[in-house]
């Protein structure tokens, strides 16, 4: 434990610099924004004239939050990407869990000091235009909600970054894994011909996101307060209920199998199950299965070519594996079929 807290302790000071730039980018990002669009024009039925009604911009700080849950899993655990660094990180008289669980909760730490700021900053200048245009009660709430979601978005994708053995692969995870839901529930709705199973924008991580939020900036417009009612759709409470579900299970998945993989694999072809190998054949699948419906063979030979440059970048070359070659094989058959 005494070695945990003076590696913390360490790593934190390194980080002070870093979080100094986010803090003054994210600032002056929520400051010109939100100096810039801060009223819309809506026509007033009972006045029959249009009105000028303040927006309350809640979605400034929630682009802060998502933008920087793909940045500080890539900050904290690109370290880990070069051989070189492993040999002096594990001589150090700390377990490889613990120097870990310091840089997770280093990066948690700072995306929730980041977004904080900007929630302040936001909050302040909504105070700047006057009373009477916003109830600032509901923002704890969506502020709460926030927290919870970018904790559950920063843990997935510190979770997928660290299945990579370097760091353009783990860059690539997180991209293909923000839509990988999104493509084989479309996939198994295109099956069953159905529309029920699709549930629009709750399928991509920051989906959720916008829905919550667009909810509370309808909520904390006094004036404008007609928008969805979030917490009534048990659609949506599901799905916020799931992501934090996955974001637990992705940290607890993290801190415990962090640095079981051996040291020489690091800069080397990523072959973890939650990698390439399996996102590849499943956006292949998926793809196949959801343009079959349009009947056009372009669709499905643009898909066979994008498989075979997947899996020739994977394999950093023509050294294709047989089931790499089984997959495209089946594409193929598909294909003429």
């Amino acid at each position: 434990m005494t070695n945990f807290k003076q590696y913390f302790r360490s790593h934190i000071k390194s980080n002070i610099k870093p979080l100094i730039y986010i803090l003054v980018a994210v600032l002056f990002f929520t400051f010109c924004i939100g100096m810039n669009n801060q009223k819309v024009f809506r026509y007033d039925p009972e006045l029959q004239q249009m009105m000028v009604h303040y927006v309350s911009t809640l979605y400034i700080p929630v682009i802060v939050l998502g933008v920087l849950s793909y940045i500080l899993p890539i900050m904290e655990f690109s370290f880990f990407k070069k051989r070189i660094n492993l040999d002096c990180a594990y001589s150090l008289p700390i377990s490889r869990n613990c120097m870990g669980a310091v840089h997770y909760i280093s990066g948690l730490i700072m995306l929730f000091i980041a977004f904080t700021a900007s929630y302040l900053l936001n909050f302040i200048l909504l105070l700047t235009r006057g009373p009477g245009w916003f109830d600032f009660s509901p923002m704890i709430a969506h502020y709460l909600l926030c927290l919870l979601l970018g904790f559950a978005l920063y843990s997935i994708f510190a979770f997928v970054f660290n299945q990579a053995n370097t760091k353009g692969d783990g860059i690539w995870f997180m991209i293909l894994y923000t839509f990988v839901l999104l493509f084989v529930i479309s996939a198994l709705d295109s099956i069953i011909d159905s529309k029920r199973i699709a549930t629009g924008p709750f399928l991509i991580p920051w989906g959720l996101f916008d829905t919550i939020t667009i909810y509370y900036q309808s909520v904390v417009q006094i004036k404008t307060a007609n928008g969805p009612h979030f917490w009534d759709n048990s659609i949506c409470v599901s799905w916020l209920v799931i992501w934090i579900v996955i974001g637990v299970a992705a940290t607890f998945s993290l801190l415990c199998t962090f640095g079981n993989r051996r040291m020489e694999k690091t800069e080397e072809i990523s072959d973890s199950y939650f990698g390439f190998r399996t996102l590849i054949p499943i956006y292949a699948i998926s793809g196949m299965i959801i343009f079959e419906v349009s009947s056009n063979i372009v669709f499905w030979v643009i898909i066979e070519l994008l498989t075979f440059i997947a899996y020739t970048i994977y394999r950093r070359g023509f050294h294709y594996k047989k089931s790499d070659i089984a997959i495209l094989c089946l594409l193929l058959i598909f294909l003429f079929i």
